[in-house]
């Protein structure tokens, strides 16, 4: 039939028009909503298991935002002591949906925030009584990796005997060892898949549970890891200015372990880059500066580091935080952090009080004593990461920053000491801090050297790149899980050195400070547009020298005038092509760069991140 037209009265011809628009107009006066996008936002919502679960069960949480007009993150919060504190972060998908895991040991009250929305509260309850046992290990693992396989028992009973197995090709299992129960209801036992391997855990009193490992390919490419100075992120690199493109690995530093040198109870996780943590100081809408860099760093398909730790009196903190009775809540802690700001893992920068005095370190401790603190720590990081659902697809990552070694002060045969063999099988990454100090010296029987050597060292010039990772090699450590160090700042001499290889022992000026002689700042006081620039070709190394008694810039106001500099010692396009080289011809694994902010000019360039980016990644 054909569709009836609505006709306007013969009498007042109109007025049906004229009577909406008044209805119309007298509700936006009043302030009556007319869309559905005018509605206050309803509360994100949030759904549980329909019943109780056992100790220790992984649940998963179900929700919607219920807004599409922005992807803001959900944010899962758990109740404990009668606070609100944060567990894990996720993106919803496009129509608002999400869904997170999460293990609960006891019955506990969860809810999500959305913005400054927050959804009512669920409780996931746990069943009392029944012992049950959960296997655990990283999903997947690169070669010549050692990771735990954890088994956790609830309750606990601590003491047991837990038996660990490998599945065979054959079908049978093979015991491999067993490990004791800790009060946590958890025991550990280190292993190397040589191939995508299933493992069995037998704890008393429970049926067996197991985990699978998958061995990951060797990495075609090399890696690129450079850390970010949380705390300059206002004064130089602006957030947006880091181009992530030229890294596959960012480290946000950072935070320090408690009772170090941020203070702090030891077992805490102490912020350490100032306003970057601090939401209200942050120029990005809904975020800090710490969460926005990380999720900059996942768009550009890079992975996002922790740093923990550093140089001076961390070292103390690390310490006291990994003491037996504290570090099983430093590791929680920690993990915590991860999850929470969304993190694929951590940095360990446990450098100092690797053995010292209690006037350093707290209390003395003995190397021994407190490399066995640090093994602890990265193999129970790396078990509490494969128990989170942030890490079920991918696992947790750890890197660890050592030292270059002396070439006059090596073990008989060439070789490192034991741990620092052993460590690097422990974690993803062992790369070599060879820059500044870590590479050269003034006096006590050095000549001049150069900051970060690739090669020809010798007795008066011990350390170089490529020494350090033969001896470590030569010591068992796996060659592909060593990386080399470049940093973007300069050393240099007093103007009675001119170049390398010369006698320090009358020289009294050695300057060594990274933020006062990065690259910027070589840059801006006109030491790289002075002096005769060289190029080293037996230590691939790139030096300035200045003659006619050294170059001095222009005083910077309200600071003391800088003394003078004869052989300068620095990074440029051509020493890091060198190094890229070694790297592509099977020499290290890949590189750390420190920091990428000493890179930085004012126009907001890095043309040596640029330039490590175009060697290493895009040759």
């Amino acid at each position: 039939m054909p569709r009836r037209l609505a006709l306007p009265s013969p009498r007042v011809p109109g007025v049906g028009v004229t009577v909406l628009a008044l209805v119309a107009s007298a509700l936006l006066v009043l302030g009556a909503p007319t869309t559905a996008s005018a509605q206050r936002p309803s509360r994100p919502a949030l759904t549980g298991p329909t019943g109780p679960v056992v100790p220790g069960a992984t649940v998963i949480l179900r929700g919607r935002t219920r807004t599409t007009s922005a992807r803001l993150p959900v944010v899962l919060q758990r109740q404990r002591a009668g606070r609100w504190e944060r567990v894990q972060r996720v993106r919803p998908n496009r129509v608002g949906r999400f869904a997170l895991r999460v293990r609960v040991p006891a019955s506990t009250r969860f809810r999500v925030r959305v913005g400054q929305r927050v959804s009512r509260p669920v409780v996931v309850r746990v069943l009392p009584g029944a012992r049950t046992t959960t296997a655990s290990a990283p999903v997947a693992t690169s070669p010549h990796t050692r990771v735990p396989v954890t088994a956790t028992s609830r309750p606990a009973r601590p003491g047991a005997t837990v038996t660990f197995q490998r599945r065979e090709a054959d079908g049978h299992w093979h015991t491999l060892g067993t490990a004791v129960e800790n009060r946590s209801g958890r025991a550990s036992f280190l292993v190397t898949p040589e191939a995508t391997t299933t493992y069995r855990v037998q704890a008393a009193g429970t049926p067996a549970a197991t985990a699978t490992v998958r061995l990951r390919a060797r990495g075609e490419s090399p890696w690129v890891t450079g850390y970010y100075a949380g705390w300059f992120w206002d004064q130089e690199y602006a957030p947006d200015e880091v181009d992530m493109s030229d890294l596959t690995h960012f480290v946000f530093g950072r935070v320090a372990p408690g009772g170090g040198s941020l203070d702090g109870v030891p077992g805490a996780v102490v912020p350490g880059a100032g306003s970057a943590h601090d939401p209200a100081a942050s120029p990005y809408p809904g975020t800090t500066v710490e969460d926005h860099l990380v999720d900059r760093a996942h768009a550009a398909g890079a992975k996002a580091l922790l740093m923990l730790g550093g140089d001076g009196f961390d070292g103390r903190g690390f310490v006291a935080s990994t003491a037996d009775a504290v570090r099983p809540v430093f590791v929680r802690n920690l993990v915590d952090y991860l999850v929470a700001h969304d993190y694929d893992g951590v940095d360990v920068d446990w450098e100092n009080c690797l053995g010292g005095e209690a006037w350093e370190c707290g209390v003395r401790i003995t190397r021994d004593e407190a490399v066995r603190r640090l093994s602890a720590l990265v193999v129970e990081v790396r078990a509490e990461m494969a128990t989170r659902a942030r890490y079920a697809v991918a696992p947790g990552l750890i890197t660890f920053p050592g030292y270059p070694v002396n070439t006059n002060h090596l073990r008989p045969a060439g070789r490192v000491d034991a741990w620092q063999a052993e460590l690097p099988w422990l974690v993803d990454q062992y790369n070599l801090m060879s820059y500044g100090i870590g590479t050269t010296w003034n006096g006590d029987g050095w000549e001049s050297w150069f900051s970060g050597a690739l090669d020809d060292e010798s007795p008066t010039t011990p350390v170089s790149i490529d020494s350090s990772i033969d001896a470590y090699v030569a010591s068992g450590a796996p060659r592909e899980k060593i990386g080399l160090g470049i940093g973007l700042y300069g050393i240099y001499y007093g103007p009675t050195v001119t170049g390398p290889r010369q006698s320090t022992g009358t020289n009294d000026i050695y300057e060594t400070n990274d933020v006062a002689l990065s690259y910027t700042r070589l840059v801006e006081l006109g030491y790289l547009s002075h002096g005769t620039r060289r190029f080293d070709a037996d230590a691939s190394s790139t030096y300035r020298s200045y003659g006619d008694g050294g170059y001095v810039p222009p005083t910077e106001p309200g600071l003391p005038p800088r003394r003078p500099a004869g052989f300068l010692s620095y990074e440029d396009e051509e020493s890091i092509a060198a190094k890229a080289d070694y790297v592509a011809a099977g020499g290290a694994g890949g590189t750390i760069v420190w920091t990428l902010n000493y890179g930085a000019l004012p126009d907001g360039s890095n043309p040596l991140l640029d330039a490590i980016g175009d060697a290493f990644l895009r040759r």
